[in-house]
């Protein structure tokens, strides 16, 4: 862990921290902050650990296992998407086409009013084709299924 030392403003290291060679001879009070599970009376296998971290940073070779499988490919339509555009369009539409007809000026209503009403129908009519749609387009996209071969790879 860095402290900042006030003096200078550069971080100090803590000598807790300092990482520990087992080759090295390391005095009692950094050994018991270094390891502070183990006594300080206890004598550090150094001799034992040489050997075993080599082992563990030797570099070993990967395993690699592959599997290929026979797999069915499948399109599919996303109808949520389809839906929304479909709702979307229909209510512009709609309020689009309210502009082509005029509102008498003893009207109980104004023509923002009209748009409104026209944008919720549409939109409502424009969800239901969007649904037949994606339902057409959902049945076009199954037929067209294929195979294929997947290879599946697990490193070790």
């Amino acid at each position: 862990m860095s402290t900042p030392d006030a003096a200078s403003g550069t971080p100090r290291q803590d000598p807790a921290d300092t990482p520990v060679d087992p080759a090295e001879p390391v005095a009692p009070e950094r050994r018991a902050a270094a390891e502070p599970d183990r006594p300080a009376a206890e004598p550090a296998p150094a001799a034992a650990a040489a050997p075993e971290e080599a082992s563990q940073d030797a570099p070993r070779e990967p395993i690699v296992e592959t599997v290929e499988r026979e797999v069915v490919l499948q399109r599919s339509v996303r109808y949520g998407r389809v839906l929304i555009g479909g709702a979307v369009l229909g209510g512009v539409l709609a309020a689009l086409a309210c502009l082509f007809f005029p509102i008498d000026e003893d009207a109980e209503y104004t023509m923002a009013q009209a748009m409104g009403l026209m944008l919720l129908v549409g939109g409502a009519i424009g969800l239901c084709l969007g649904g037949v749609l994606a339902l057409v387009l959902g049945r076009v996209a199954k037929r067209r299924s294929g195979g294929g071969v997947a290879i599946q790879a697990d490193v070790r």
